[in-house]
């Protein structure tokens, strides 16, 4: 008997939970920017012109 090698093998589970996950609509309220700190410094999450996400610092 042939085995179906078009097939991959399952993925093996890495033993970490899934990342969270949150909406975009959720975290920016209606607004443009959110800002983020980090290690006590302060980033800017803003939705662009092209409705892109950009983080700068």
């Amino acid at each position: 008997m042939n085995a179906d090698r078009s097939t991959p093998p399952p993925a093996k589970p890495t033993g970490e939970a899934p990342p969270p996950s949150f909406r975009s609509e959720d975290l920016f309220q209606g607004g443009k920017v959110i800002l983020i700190v980090h290690q006590g410094r302060e980033y800017a999450l803003r939705i662009t012109g092209a409705n892109k996400l950009i983080l700068t610092a």
